[in-house]
């Protein structure tokens, strides 16, 4: 196995064991009250069946895991490392869809009757804000745009200055004599990820900041401020991540066009260097940031066994599966999530509906323009 094979074979480990500990901790950081997407009552929901649903949850983990590794290194070490680390992957993440689903079952058969019918209102009128945290989130926004923008002029202008044929993308740390026609999309085609997907992550911690709050009562005012704290630091990992996305693909599209004009011969450290850096400090600092504090901010949060969660977030018949949540009379676009971490879309709410189908009709276009760049259509 060469030294690249290694590094790819390694991500893949460390991801699979990442992905296991993060899907152990999400049922255990979720909100009092919640388990697998279903609100049960907070008295239920910690009681005996909570322990054996929680011991079936892990064990089903742990044989994912271990089955993606089976497959990912087997694959691998018949010298298809690329192969391995995708389908290795694919191993782990798509069990966990329907493992999810039948511990969500299992979990709405115990709900109590009242929990499954809609609520008399919906959580948003319970507690409405200006928000916190949006600052950092607006300026990482206007950051992303300005520099998407410039490097795809950049990358038009220089394309001119490039030769008809330039070099093909070989393996991680550089490119090979491989050569092929120069053309304008591929180009401005990294650019052009940059302006759909970092502007996005600072978009989303805008709407975070603007998130609604379900409040339990009672608690004098620790709700409030265990989910303020909570909405403030998901909002801020949210735009870290599109200002350090937008770094990495700007880096790497300088490096690009400096190779195709023959400037250079392979990526920078920066570029390559860059991104196992953001991911450490976006997605691990982020992570454990977000499990300190619980989902929702419920490691923080004080209440009392006579307050209860209370609206929206109790109300089981407007959320799909646990994981999808429609009110069109919930002026919220984004609400706390009832599984994983962060917050989750209103599918109700329009302006949600048309965010969504802007980023889809990009990202789909997108993904036609590369697939036609490297070849599937010819």
């Amino acid at each position: 196995m060469n030294e690249e094979a290694a590094v790819v074979m390694g991500f893949f480990t460390f991801r699979v064991f990442l992905v296991g500990a993060i899907m152990v901790a999400f049922p255990r950081i979720a909100r009092k009250g919640l388990l697998f997407g279903t609100y049960l009552g907070e008295e239920q929901a910690a009681g005996p069946a909570r322990r054996r649903l929680l011991r079936t949850w892990d064990m089903g983990t742990a044989l994912i895991m271990l089955v993606a590794l089976i497959v990912g290194w087997s694959i691998g070490f018949s010298g298809r490392w690329i192969p391995g680390n995708f389908i290795g992957t694919a191993v782990l993440v798509t069990p966990f869809v329907p493992l999810y689903f039948w511990m969500h079952g299992k979990v709405r058969g115990l709900a109590p009757a009242v929990a499954m019918e809609p609520a008399g209102r919906s959580a948003a009128s319970l507690q409405v804000d200006e928000g916190h945290g949006g600052g950092f989130a607006l300026f990482a926004l206007v950051v992303c745009l300005v520099a998407s923008t410039t490097l795809i002029g950049y990358a038009i202008v220089s394309f001119r200055t490039m030769p008809g044929r330039i070099p093909t993308l070989a393996n991680l740390w550089g490119y090979g004599d491989a050569l092929t026609e120069k053309s304008l999309v591929s180009v401005v085609l990294i650019p052009a990820y940059n302006l759909v997907f970092a502007p996005f992550f600072a978009v989303m911690g805008l709407l975070v900041a603007q998130s609604k709050r379900s409040i339990r009562g009672g608690s004098e005012g620790g709700s409030t401020r265990a989910q303020d704290t909570f909405r403030v630091a998901v909002s801020h990992i949210f735009a870290a991540a599109g200002l350090f996305l937008c770094l990495f693909l700007a880096v790497a599209s300088i490096d690009m066009i400096w190779i195709w004009q023959g400037r250079a011969e392979s990526l920078s450290g920066i570029a390559i260097g860059g991104a196992a850096v953001a991911t450490i400090l976006v997605l691990g600092g982020g992570l454990f940031r977000i499990m300190w504090l619980g989902q929702g901010g419920a490691r923080l949060e004080t209440g009392s066994p006579d307050a209860p969660l209370t609206g929206g977030l109790a109300d089981n018949a407007r959320w799909i599966l646990g994981v999808l949540y429609v009110d069109r009379t919930d002026p919220a676009i984004m609400v706390e999530a009832r599984w994983g971490i962060g917050y989750t879309m209103n599918l109700g709410n329009r302006v949600a509906q048309v965010l969504l189908t802007v980023f889809a009709a990009a990202l789909l276009g997108l993904a036609l323009l590369t697939l036609a760049e490297i070849g599937v259509f010819a």
